[in-house]
């Protein structure tokens, strides 16, 4: 008989690799960047006008900055035997984790120096990150006198909104800014609020995810004050709203393209649990939203 064309360790080899690749890419929140540019011009196309690259390289390049600040500071090398492998992967890769920090910081000033929207920047992102101060810093007044003072991050149920406005502003209203569209107008605000409830409803899955965790050591997410299955539901309902937001201008086959990212987030939604491993959170949850800006690139063309 003749031998097979990959030997079993060559192909165990292969697979090792091909893993190592995926973990690195969800990991390092990759996947995450990607899909936050790719949703920022599939807003561009969605308006049938071109996103300069200069802003979707923006957002690539804050959203890696952002999402791998918490891994790139110090961590215990001593991990417990059942520590996920997500947090396992952070620990182990933190000097990936901290170039990723640094190169994309660099990316992010020369971005903003070199591009035409500077002054348009300023503001947009400059309410932005005092709201991320808000977030981490207290500035809220303590709940009884003579206690500590909160930030907004302490305030339970709060920072699922903050996560879905913060997507929705970065993805339509920054590329609104850019191409000089009008803010209140139908086209720019129908996307805003369709991408708000579409990110809220993501954004519940991980709430779901950490359950257990966040009723233990607070603050409370959604499903902590509604119960896990009223969480559930609620991301189900912004599921459906962000179907209900039908887009103007687009065909009745691109109304029917836009289905497809719902009826995959209402699956996600459905069977996620605190058990699944983190490549159901990493891989299909934050897949979803790459799926998302495809899909609305797609409509748009048809």
């Amino acid at each position: 008989m003749a031998e097979p064309a990959v030997s079993r360790p060559a192909a165990s080899h292969l697979v090792r690799w091909a893993q190592g690749l995926l973990d690195a890419l969800l990991y390092s929140n990759g996947l995450v960047a990607g899909s936050a540019a790719a949703l920022a011009v599939s807003s561009a196309q969605y308006w049938r006008r071109p996103l300069p690259w200069t802003v979707s390289a923006l957002v690539l390049a804050a959203t890696l900055f952002v999402y791998n600040l918490n891994g790139a500071r110090r961590h215990s090398l001593r991990l417990p035997p059942n520590v996920p492998p997500r947090r396992r992967w952070i620990v182990q890769h933190r000097p990936l984790l901290v170039g990723i920090v640094a190169a994309s910081a660099l990316a992010l000033l020369g971005l903003y120096l070199l591009t035409p929207f500077t002054l348009l920047l300023t503001g947009f992102l400059g309410h932005l990150a005092l709201l991320s101060l808000a977030y981490s810093w207290p500035v809220l007044p303590p709940k009884e006198p003579g206690g500590r003072r909160r930030g907004l991050r302490d305030w339970p149920g709060l920072k699922t909104f903050l996560i879905a406005y913060v997507w929705s502003a970065v993805t339509v209203w920054l590329p609104a800014l850019c191409l000089d569209l009008p803010l209140s107008s139908g086209p720019v605000w129908l996307l805003f609020a369709r991408r708000f409830c579409f990110i809220l409803a993501i954004a519940l899955v991980f709430d779901l995810r950490d359950y257990q965790r966040d009723r233990r050591n607070g603050p409370l997410t959604l499903p902590g004050l509604l119960g896990y299955q009223g969480g559930r539901w609620l991301a189900l309902a912004c599921t459906l709203a962000s179907v209900a937001l039908l887009l103007p201008g687009l065909s009745p086959a691109g109304q029917l393209v836009l289905l497809l990212p719902a009826v995959l987030t209402a699956l996600v939604v459905w069977f996620a649990n605190e058990t699944r491993s983190d490549y159901y959170f990493a891989l299909l949850a934050d897949g979803v939203l790459l799926v998302q800006a495809i899909v609305l690139i797609v409509a748009a063309a048809v």
